[in-house]
């Protein structure tokens, strides 16, 4: 390969203020020794892309950091990139500058519902989408989606219908974390137009829009037509897709005027003003010179997918690995291990030193379940599962 996906970088919480290395603990509050590498919060072991590091070395070395508006060159770049990538039209005044997807949710919620009103979700659901439903004192109306023995989710589409009758917002995600399923244009198609009849605005959270795998596509939501793109706000950044979470920058992009303007006043009403300038230098760099990049990582991503999938198979069987379609993030059925999600979380951070996302985290019809993080060099991936192997083994889990 052209970039570098295999070198261990030291992201010693201490020094760099690692968010997801400061968050390991076991049971009793322990630290793991230096070395360990969590496989949970979704962001990646890995560099960002050369152009990236390049376009922010020569923001620095510019040297004047004032307030940051987009400029039209940046517009254009991430115009082009929908086009190029995901065949959708965007121009270039749908797009709004914003600090982060999880804020945006919260401004959209605020935006086009009122306290009490219901929101619909899918579950297991990225736990923000409750978070922001809970927190502003709206209610959940769950459309839990249906696994098959294989680990395959699906819509299911009678409840669907029947919570969006009581719904003034739907948070899609697409891909859906964390069972990383890719939706199929008739999926999106069929919720679209139930959201259409009922009044619900669609709001598409799109962040791992980018990391799909071979033999799938991501459909933009607002692409399927006119009467979906008239109904919806896009949120979408390229945070994952180059590990530049830290950048602290989103484009919601919202093809109907209406819905942009009152979007919009909602961001003022709560003083969203500004964002900071490396962010949207970050993205230019990667819309324009990033592909090549992308397109190694999505095979390094596969690789490890597939790594996590044959050392399961090979020996712990009755452990079904949810089929990745996109994101990142493997879904793992661990039920067959009999253990409560307590007892399997003392046991993934006590003895297998094992830092993933409990399946809880993403509500109940996650329980029994863990999410692996598998952006990482593949030895560390591999020193992961070995540790899991062996504490298993002590425990005579293991085949």
């Amino acid at each position: 390969m052209k970039y570098d996906f295999e070198t261990i970088i030291d992201r010693d919480p201490a020094i760099r203020g690692t968010g997801k290395y400061r968050i390991m603990k076991d049971s009793k509050g322990n630290k793991p020794p230096k070395g360990i590498v969590p496989l949970s919060v979704a962001d990646m072991e890995f560099r960002t892309a050369p152009c990236v590091i390049d376009a922010i070395k020569a923001e620095a070395d510019f040297g004047v950091l004032g307030y940051h508006r987009l400029t039209d060159s940046f517009r254009e770049s991430c115009c082009q990139w929908m086009k190029t990538r995901h065949d959708w039209d965007v121009q270039p005044d749908w797009i709004v500058p914003f600090e982060q997807v999880v804020p945006a949710l919260y401004n959209a919620v605020w935006t086009f519902t009122q306290p009490g009103d219901g929101i619909l979700i899918q579950t297991p659901d990225y736990h923000h989408f409750t978070g922001a439903t809970v927190n502003t004192g709206r209610k959940v109306l769950e459309n839990r989606l249906v696994a098959d023995e294989k680990g395959h989710y699906t819509v299911d589409f009678d409840d669907f219908r029947e919570k969006a009758k009581q719904a003034k917002l739907f948070f899609l995600c697409s891909p859906q974390n964390p069972t990383g399923r890719v939706w199929t244009e008739e999926e999106l198609r069929r919720m679209g137009e139930i959201c259409n009849e009922y009044g619900v605005m669609v709001v598409a959270d799109e962040i791992h829009h980018d990391l799909i795998q071979p033999g799938y596509k991501h459909i933009v939501y607002a692409s399927l037509g006119k009467e979906f793109a008239d109904n919806c706000v896009i949120c979408t950044s390229l945070s994952k897709t180059f590990n530049l979470a830290g950048l602290c920058y989103a484009s919601i992009i919202i093809p109907n005027d209406e819905v942009r303007a009152k979007f919009q006043k909602q961001m003022g009403l709560q003083a969203f003003m500004h964002i900071e300038r490396f962010g949207p230098v970050a993205h230019e760099a990667a819309y324009r010179h990033g592909a090549e990049w992308l397109e190694e990582l999505i095979q390094v991503i596969k690789g490890n997918y597939e790594y996590v999938r044959d050392f399961f198979a090979q020996h712990f069987p009755g452990v079904v690995v949810t089929e990745l379609e996109g994101t990142y993030l493997v879904w793992c059925d661990f039920r067959c291990f009999g253990m409560s999600d307590a007892d399997m979380k003392v046991f993934l951070t006590d003895e297998c030193m094992l830092y993933l996302d409990n399946g809880t985290d993403f509500g109940a019809a996650g329980s029994g379940y863990q999410r692996i993080n598998v952006a990482c060099p593949r030895k560390t991936l591999a020193d992961a599962l070995d540790r899991f192997y062996q504490a298993a083994r002590k425990r005579g889990m293991a085949r």
